[in-house]
């Protein structure tokens, strides 16, 4: 794809995501290491968007490598300056995932569910495979937070390989262009929205809508730390993002960090 085809692609994102600020940078790449890893060496204060057809060393949370070929993948960042303290964007990520399978299902996409804290999950007759993730990077100072949100979505199904969730696709084979632009645009259109409405109302506008995304609701469920593993039914998230957990004789909440939710069987 020559410079000239990535800049027209650049131009049609913006034309379709009229939420974005008309300040905000776009731009498409053949192929990067990390779009958050470029990002975050691009801190001007004002939103920027970086799309790559390729990128050869994504990666998810707790720096899980996210693969896939050129072209089976949506990968792009967002960088985003909130007049807001670090402390104060808790419940942020799932925000996100909220804006990303609300978007997807206004494209005729079924399925679809969240995995605490940052899994995008879909059914798709086969019991609930991985279909994207979220990864975000925060910088702070006393005024504001920069924060680079990364996601991979599945657009074709990925290279045969150990997986820790097995991995679905949109698609079954790699999309044409124009499929690629329709998902990539809504997609920045939606996540534009929801960060201009968590800065004003925080997570309390987005935690509803995450309980009837949640993929575990009401099921028994593993929360595996470093140092410890919670077990008990999930009841979902509170305001701030913590997720709910009922252990019997109390009520658990577990904040996002290092750890790994799994649904167990019941006995």
């Amino acid at each position: 794809m020559t410079a000239d085809d990535l800049l027209l692609l650049a131009q049609a994102l913006r034309a379709r995501a009229p939420a974005l600020p008309a300040a905000a940078g776009i731009d498409v790449v053949a192929h990067t290491g990390s779009t958050n890893s470029d990002l975050l060496e691009w801190r001007d204060g004002q939103p920027r968007a970086l799309f790559a057809l390729e990128q050869t060393a994504g990666r998810g949370r707790r720096g899980r490598e996210w693969a896939a070929r050129p072209g089976d993948s949506l990968t792009f960042s967002l960088s985003w300056r909130f007049a807001l303290r670090a402390d104060r964007l808790s419940g942020l990520s799932l925000a996100v995932g909220v804006a990303l399978a609300e978007a997807l299902s206004r494209l005729g996409v079924g399925g679809l569910a969240l995995k605490w804290p940052n899994d995008l999950m879909r059914d798709a007759g086969h019991g609930a495979g991985k279909l994207g993730g979220v990864l975000i990077e925060l910088s702070s100072s006393a005024a504001h937070t920069d924060a680079v949100i990364g996601v991979g979505l599945n657009l074709a199904p990925p290279p045969a390989g150990r997986y820790t969730h097995v991995p679905v696709a949109l698609f079954d084979t790699t999309p044409p262009r124009e499929d690629w632009l329709r998902v990539a645009a809504t997609l920045l259109d939606a996540l534009a929205t929801a960060l201009t409405r968590f800065e004003t109302q925080g997570f309390a506008a987005f935690a509803d809508r995450w309980n009837a995304l949640n993929l575990h609701a009401g099921l028994p469920v593993e929360v595996q730390g470093d140092l410890h593993t919670l077990s008990g039914t999930c009841l979902g998230v509170d305001h701030d993002g913590a997720l709910r957990l009922d252990c019997g004789d109390r009520i658990e909440r577990v904040l996002a960090g290092d750890v790994s939710l799994r649904a167990v069987q019941a006995s």
